[in-house]
């Protein structure tokens, strides 16, 4: 490779100047001393010191007169005042006084918002390239015009370091342009490839259990998928599940939508099947078209939701999770804490419902709390989203519209307002955000006017809001929310159309009994430093009619001790309010207050939680292992566990999980183990548990596939945003910042995300490769467009490598700063030191040609050919005489 062996010559060159200076024999220094230059003496060398008789005299003129590259161009990284700015090529060109210096054009200068003085030779050339954004066209330009940093804006220099092939940019403060932080030119977005994608979730679920003197069994199946494919800037997208239970397949559609970015407004329109954002007003499914601004587009210093869901299983338990009475997610956790922080978003507003079905048949769910709240703007700043559609899934659809607004008043005051219109109702809503000192305040009052069926005309209030402050002295987090309503009157969108939906009553109050007039939250975080930590929270709400209301109170606290020993202790209590449609466990009665003769009940519940976590192993290499204690008191029962995971064989890929469960209540002991599976390709995780009446099975897999011109290429998941890398003969090679993806037989890999409008560093290393096979380059920054499938290629040089020491007819050393070149006359390299050449070529046999001067005498060819031992050896070295033409 050519600057493998530029390296090993200009890491040469001192080696003999010291020994020129130790020999004093033709090393002088020539000082100028009316200049005070001293330290900056320039030296002449004799190319005498050299061994052999001949050199290229160009090529050590220009490394020894301290610029230790020859003109040419570079993959370099730029650094504008110590800040790294961008890995590209650069043009190195020889001035006037034979010095080498770094050739820019004006258009490279304004990318990094370096202000130009354009001379009158370049104004044309920034004409010509101002519209284009092909890497290809802007090469080209840049080799045939450009010029030294100095003449185009008129101050500053350039330093290159070689030895880390870094490019060091000194410009004054005057000359750059005062841009946000993060900033990324909107020329540099790219759109990506058409590329069609697919996410998929899978589960397979089997149990069987005895349950009252008889056996029962539950099978079901559920299958996810989340994709699309893009065209230029068109970007289509779906959602769809398919599920089996109960010997009853069902496929339902999501959603089915095309979106493409608007960036002159910074926005982002979608057309389709879509959900509303829910930021004031509740989220509705619908089919039409949407335009909102797209925070993305902003710098990181100028941008200001699906929930986490967590919960805790008593054995190898399904959980599914629904929104608005449809199933958006469904997965298998093994017995104790469970985290879900993967889901798919869908609209914007709606209590999530989550189920946990335990492999002994019983059944428990509760609710996470899911609504938008309002936001702070900068000063100055818009956001906007407007919906027109009709609305979906729904017996009694009708066509709406809605707008809302946030506007950024002054530093502490956001004004945030918003109307929807449909037939038969009217709503808007007014409000504002305050930052203050003691913390951030948001207020929204929204007033509504219905018409139900054969019902007069209905008039209501929501008045809601919030707040939040973080104590920075103490570390302590609080946030709270509410919100109430003025009463019956005051209806959603979506309540008027549920109400069109049953038979008129001449009462809304009774068609709307269980809608909650008013809602309180409170959560607090508070850090204890080495003490650990300790969290807070609380909720309270109030139902219309009969229903009781709901309150919750839970108390936390987590501590990480030494060699990995961690403790977590929790205290809850609730009082939930049920009606006669809650889905209850058959096996578990709760501990309920209630009168006989009405049809709403409430339960209370108090329970305890203590886990405890060790790691396995005296040295921390030997920590892959981890033992969970758990014990769970509540008003029923006590659950007891213990759970050993970790990795099998040392593999990182591949984890186990055995544990054990005891329940006082019912003396039962249930056992359960898993394998987890990760891998490029996919993620698999299998597991079962049996106790005394039940056994249970299930598998999960979640991955993803890329269909593109090259074939298909698979992945463990892709988000919206991604890339696809191609580095034929790279296979074995490593995407760095990933868990494990690495480059595939066919010479492709994925990368799963990619951050929307900002710089991603895309990075290959060269471990696991082959030894026939080397990166030109293995970094490359891009800027992708949300929603982008990005193609990266790398390219490579493939074959042979080989290390020759070559010598002429009489013995000499062939002259270093030689060209070499291949049969191809391709130039694959220089002569080093004393004869020696490396290159890589394809072809195990083959010839070189060797070029010093512009007379026949002065050019030579070596004849090279490998046996079949040496093809198997990565680097082959041997000896040969260059023959001199006659």
């Amino acid at each position: 490779m050519r600057s493998d062996i530029l390296f090993i010559f200009a890491t040469a060159v001192p080696v003999y100047l010291i020994f020129g200076v130790i020999l004093s024999t033709s090393l002088t220094a020539a000082t100028t001393e009316n200049q005070g230059i001293g330290a900056a003496d320039e030296y002449v060398f004799d190319g005498a010191l050299f061994r052999g008789s001949s050199f290229n005299q160009e090529t050590v003129l220009h490394l020894t007169q301290g610029e230790s590259i020859s003109p040419g161009r570079y993959k370099v990284d730029i650094y504008i005042n110590n800040h790294f700015f961008e890995h590209r090529d650069v043009r190195f060109i020889q001035d006037a006084q034979q010095h080498i210096q770094a050739c820019f054009n004006t258009m490279q200068l304004q990318r990094a918002s370096i202000i130009t003085l354009i001379p009158e030779k370049m104004a044309k050339t920034e004409t010509e390239t101002e519209t284009e954004t092909e890497t290809e066209t802007e090469t080209e330009t840049e080799t045939e015009n450009c010029a030294s940093l100095q003449s185009l804006i008129g101050a500053g220099s350039s330093q290159f370091d070689f030895k880390r092939l870094r490019l060091n940019l000194t410009i004054p403060n005057s000359l750059i342009k005062q841009v946000p932080a993060g900033y990324v030119n909107p020329s540099e977005w790219r759109m990506g490839e058409s590329i069609g994608f697919i996410n998929y979730i899978s589960n397979v679920y089997y149990n069987r259990y005895a349950a009252i003197g008889f056996n029962q069994h539950q099978d079901s199946a559920y299958l996810a998928l989340n994709g699309g494919i893009n065209f230029g800037q068109w970007q289509f997208r779906q959602q769809s599940n398919l599920n089996y239970q109960q010997h009853h397949l069902h496929w339902r559609n999501l959603r089915r939508y095309l979106k493409r970015p608007i960036p002159s407004l910074n926005s982002e329109l979608a057309l389709g099947q879509l959900s509303s954002m829910g930021r004031f007003f509740s989220g509705i499914s619908f089919n039409g078209i949407s335009l909102h601004s797209d925070d993305r587009m902003l710098p990181n210093s100028k941008q200001g939701y699906a929930p986490v869901i967590q919960g805790v299983a008593k054995s190898n338990a399904r959980v599914s999770v629904q929104q608005n009475g449809y199933e958006i997610y469904q997965i298998t956790v093994a017995p104790g804490p469970f985290k879900i922080s993967d889901l798919f978003p869908t609209s914007a507003n709606g209590d999530l419902n989550v189920i946990i079905d335990e492999a002994d048949g019983s059944r428990s769910n509760f609710r996470v709390p899911f609504s938008a709240v309002a936001e702070s703007v900068r000063l100055g700043a818009f956001k906007y989203s407007f919906d027109l559609g009709k609305t979906r899934d729904t017996q009694n659809d009708r066509i709406f519209a809605n707008l809302t607004t946030q506007y950024g008043f002054s530093n502490t005051i956001t004004l945030n307002s918003g109307f929807r219109i449909a037939n038969h109702y009217q709503a808007i809503v007014l409000g504002s955000a305050y930052t203050h000192r003691i913390g951030a305040f948001g207020a929204n009052l929204t007033l509504s006017r219905s018409t139900a069926q054969q019902q007069a005309s209905q008039k209501g209030w929501m008045l809601a809001g919030n707040y939040s402050k973080t104590i920075q002295p103490t570390k302590t987090t609080i946030a709270l929310s509410a919100y109430r309503v003025s009463n019956s009157g005051y209806l959603e969108l979506t309540d008027l159309i549920r109400l069109d939906q049953r038979k008129p009553t001449g009462r809304i109050s009774r068609t709307n009994s269980t809608q909650a007039n008013s809602r309180f939250t409170l959560s607090v975080n508070q850090a204890l430093g080495r003490f650990g930590g300790i969290y807070l929270s609380a909720s309270a709400q109030q139902y219309r009619a009969k229903r009781p209301n709901d309150n919750q109170f839970q108390l936390g606290y987590s501590k990480s001790l030494a060699n990995g020993l961690s403790i977590n202790l929790t205290a809850t209590r609730l009082k939930r309010g049920l009606t006669p449609t809650d889905q209850e466990s058959p096996s578990r009665l709760p501990s309920v207050i209630s009168n006989p003769k009405d049809q709403h009940h409430a339960r209370t519940e108090t329970s305890f939680g203590l886990s405890i976590a060790m790691p396995l192993g005296l040295k921390s290499a030997q920590k892959s292992h981890q033992l969970m204690l758990s014990a769970y008191h509540n008003t029923n029962q006590n659950d007891y566990q213990a759970n050993l995971s970790g990795a099998i064989l040392q593999r990182p890929d591949l984890h186990y999980s055995l544990g054990v469960n005891y329940e006082d209540a019912s003396q039962q002991r249930h056992w359960n183990a898993s394998i987890q599976k990760h891998s490029p390709n996919a993620n698999i995780d299998v597991n079962a548990a049996m106790g005394q009446h039940f056994w249970q099975a299930a598998a999960n897999i979640q991955g993803a596939l890329a269909i593109h011109a090259g074939g298909i290429t698979f992945g463990g998941y892709l988000s919206d945003t991604f890339a696809l890398i191609e580095a034929q003969g790279a296979q074995g090679a490593k995407v760095l910042n990933t868990q494990d993806s690495t480059i595939n037989s066919y010479g492709f890999a994925l990368l799963p995300a990619l951050t929307p409008y900002h710089y991603n560093t895309i990075a290959l290393s060269p471990e696991g490769m082959s030894s026939q096979a080397e990166l030109v380059a293995g970094q490359q920054r891009v800027a992708p467009y949300a929603g982008a499938a990005i193609k990266i290629k790398f390219t490579t040089h493939q074959g042979f490598a080989f290390l020759v020491q070559s010598t002429l007819a009489d013995g000499v050393a062939v002259p270093m700063g030689a060209d070499v070149f291949d049969q191809s006359a391709n130039n694959i390299g220089i002569v080093g030191q004393n004869g020696q050449i490396y290159f890589r070529s394809e072809q195990s046999k083959g010839e070189l040609s060797i070029k010093w001067g512009e007379n026949e005498q002065e050019a030579c060819s070596i004849h090279y050919a490998l046996t079949s031992q040496q093809i198997r050896i990565p680097l082959t070295k041997f000896s040969a005489i260059c023959k001199v033409e006659q």
